[in-house]
């Protein structure tokens, strides 16, 4: 039975999907392609009709995950009733032990850095791609001109991404640790 070019790019998308939730969660090192297929309910032999390679499957992972999440913090922000307050309320969304334990692996800049940087030039320039999403996103919120408020922007996502990343290192052999950085990273950002 022939599949339509609908349904074709409907299963492609659901491959990407759980790939970028099962990467975020596991990191790619640990997660196969057959393991995707498999979760995707899928046969392993399928995962060539859709792409070339692993590398190619992360990269547009990467670049669902970044997208979903930059979308997610934009509406977050958005739904705020003065902009500094959206903003506030997003980032206790972000720094909270809610969004460290997720199930869904969270953010991609907190769960896939290590996975980025050990890959090639498309994953890489993917995961590049989406921390300038983030940066925009945020650096709309900063006052000043532009490039400080790309600045600031940088140094907010920097804390904001290591606070959550150090939290969720040490969660399980330091729980006070790992809620000390959030709290203390909120109380740096959100104010």
């Amino acid at each position: 039975m022939r599949l339509t070019k609908e349904k074709v790019e409907e299963n492609r998308v659901r491959i990407v999907e759980t790939a970028s939730r099962m990467f975020r969660l596991r990191g790619m090192e640990n997660v196969t392609v057959a393991d995707v297929m498999k979760e995707s309910g899928f046969t392993h032999g399928g995962f060539y009709n859709h792409f070339e390679s692993k590398e190619q499957l992360a990269t547009e992972a990467i670049a669902c995950s970044f997208h979903e999440a930059a979308n997610f913090l934009a509406e977050q922000i958005a739904s705020g009733s003065k902009k500094q307050k959206g903003l506030e309320s997003a980032l206790a969304n972000y720094l909270s032990p809610a969004h460290r334990d997720t199930e869904s692996g969270g953010c991609p800049a907190v769960a896939l850095p290590v996975d980025a940087a050990r890959n090639g030039t498309d994953v890489q320039t993917a995961f590049a791609e989406g921390v300038e999403a983030y940066l925009d996103i945020l650096a709309a919120q900063m006052s000043g001109n532009k490039q400080e408020a790309r600045q600031q922007a940088i140094a907010l996502l920097s804390g904001m991404v290591g606070a959550v990343l150090l939290s969720r290192a040490v969660k399980n052999g330091a729980a006070e640790l790992s809620n000390e950085l959030l709290r203390a990273a909120q109380k740096q950002f959100c104010r």
